[in-house]
């Protein structure tokens, strides 16, 4: 298989986001959120293991292996949830780098998230075999954009950009140039 074949590009910004996952991990310190990111890539290797598997060997692959199933993507919504009752949002767009571990999530959901479009064009040409697989990607991303506003916790406040609506832009400070003197 090519190395540019839509297969290959989804399963490898999967394998992309598994090692950026990796990154967050190491600087998580709560050992729940720590426990999910783990297991999250664990699940990843699975989603990976279904994007490189051909359609005429997904039965033997479903026979041997693990699969990603609704119940495997309703336990990430479950996480939402709970992490949604607990952890407060900002009213506008989240600005990454609060802390190095939010950091990291925010750039593993973004490599997630080019994983998603890449299993969206496998979807659209037919090449899909499990639709699950998408929906757990999608609400991923999800679970990783939470976590990281868990990880920023109080330790700071997180930036946001404005929203047109509410805020208005700051006026411009520009300085004037300086004015050259005659010399006289």
């Amino acid at each position: 298989m090519s190395k540019t074949d839509p297969r290959t590009e989804a399963y490898g910004a999967v394998d992309e986001a598994i090692s950026a996952l990796g990154v967050a991990r190491a600087l998580i310190k709560d050992r729940g959120r720590h426990a999910i990111v783990l297991r999250v890539q664990s699940e990843l290797f699975t989603v990976g293991a279904e994007l490189a598997t051909d359609a005429a060997d997904y039965d033997k692959l479903q026979r041997h292996f693990m699969v990603v199933t609704p119940d495997v993507t309703s336990r990430l919504e479950t996480e939402i949830d709970d992490l949604e009752r607990r952890v407060p949002l900002p009213d506008a767009f989240v600005i990454p780098g609060g802390t190095p571990a939010a950091a990291a999530l925010d750039v593993a959901r973004a490599v997630l998230r080019r994983a998603e479009r890449r299993i969206v064009g496998l979807q659209q040409a037919g090449r899909l075999h499990n639709p699950e697989v998408l929906r757990y990607a999608n609400r991923l991303s999800d679970l990783l954009f939470m976590l990281a506003r868990a990880e920023e916790g109080n330790a700071v406040k997180p930036l946001t950009g404005r929203r047109a609506d509410r805020t208005p832009a700051a006026r411009a400070r520009t300085r004037r140039a300086p004015t050259r003197r005659a010399r006289g």
